[in-house]
């Protein structure tokens, strides 16, 4: 398993390059099966669990329950396995209301509040990585950046991260906060993978996906990426195996250039051996921007399936050549 370094308030924290997504515990997978699933993640060598507050969707008047399924099942798998000081545990906080783009939680009594529901919910007492789960950009940066390093100077986060943020902004904040004695952000987390889409295409221009603009922005400023959505849902897989894809990811990810892409990606399986699933995670963990691939398998032979690249590395013409 390939890893890399996140700077941490305090030393480093040692990410593996394929980390276990969490969205659907609770939903579409049950807590059986999500322990099964994080278990076998851990056996084949990876470290990094990410949950979000937002994530486990089940009906409630209330904001802090509607959305607790995803934290308390890795909060009670933690407890059972006993394991909270092997792991890199990465929760995201202050999202939108749902439902309503316009309603931006991004301020102090926000983080405040989700933070301390996440970590009553996952049973701790501090997280390894906090992200802002979105950005908004009429905030000032210095009000956001107060605000979290407040939560890092307390011990509740140990580094911080931004959720779908650009790299303008991000490079706004972190000035600032250098500037200012403050905790500046030291990993992102936004689409990225091989399949070409935009936000617009996921009905949410609040998201941020990786293009020439970000990935120059992320080589110059040499912050590392979390990608989610690295495999865009099996789009290269289903259809190099013959299979029709489900609406929503026909509408997200089959277009022109994944069409392209598509040729690129069964060239380079066939000459490497490897899965689309595996060449999808090595393109991140092989990228020149320093990457790491989210994967929100929800059966055991997904996971294994991306997973057994983990070592696998890809030169950077073949990561070119995928992308043209």
């Amino acid at each position: 398993m390939k890893f890399m370094n996140v700077q941490a308030a305090s030393g480093i924290l040692k990410l593996s390059k394929i980390v276990k997504g969490t969205d659907y515990f609770g939903v579409t997978i049950p807590e059986e099966q999500a322990f099964a699933l994080m278990d076998r993640y851990m056996e084949l060598g990876g470290n990094t669990i990410d949950t979000a507050r937002i994530y486990g969707k089940k009906p409630s008047d209330h904001l802090d329950e509607e959305y607790s399924n995803s934290e308390p099942i890795v909060g009670r798998w933690i407890k059972a396995r006993g394991n909270r000081k092997d792991i890199v545990l990465v929760t995201k906080g202050a999202h939108h209301v749902m439902g309503d783009l316009s309603q931006r939680r991004v301020n102090k009594e926000c983080i405040d509040y989700d933070l301390s529901i996440s970590l009553r919910e996952l049973g701790v007492d501090y997280v390894d990585i906090y992200f802002l789960h979105r950005d908004d950009p009429a905030k000032p940066v210095n009000e956001i950046m107060d605000a979290l390093h407040e939560h890092v100077k307390g011990g509740r986060i140990r580094a911080l991260g931004a959720s779908n943020w650009t790299t303008a902004r991000i490079n706004e904040a972190n000035a600032y906060a250098k500037a200012n004695g403050k905790t500046p952000f030291s990993i992102s987390q936004i689409q990225w993978g091989v399949a070409y889409t935009i936000p617009e295409l996921w009905n949410d221009p609040t998201l941020v996906c990786m293009n020439e603009t970000e990935y120059a922005g992320y080589l110059k400023n040499g912050i590392p990426v979390m990608g989610y959505a690295p495999q865009g849902g099996g789009y290269f897989s289903k259809l190099l195996a013959g299979e029709t894809l489900k609406p929503k990811i026909a509408a997200r990810y089959d277009n022109e250039v994944n069409r392209r892409r598509l040729e690129n990606m069964r060239v380079i399986c066939e000459e490497t051996g490897k899965s689309a699933a595996e060449i999808s995670i090595a393109y991140i963990s092989s990228n020149p921007v320093q990457g790491a691939a989210i994967v929100g398998c929800s059966t055991i032979a997904q996971l294994e399936d991306s997973m057994s690249g983990g070592d696998f590395t890809l030169d950077e013409e073949a990561c070119a050549r995928l992308v043209k």
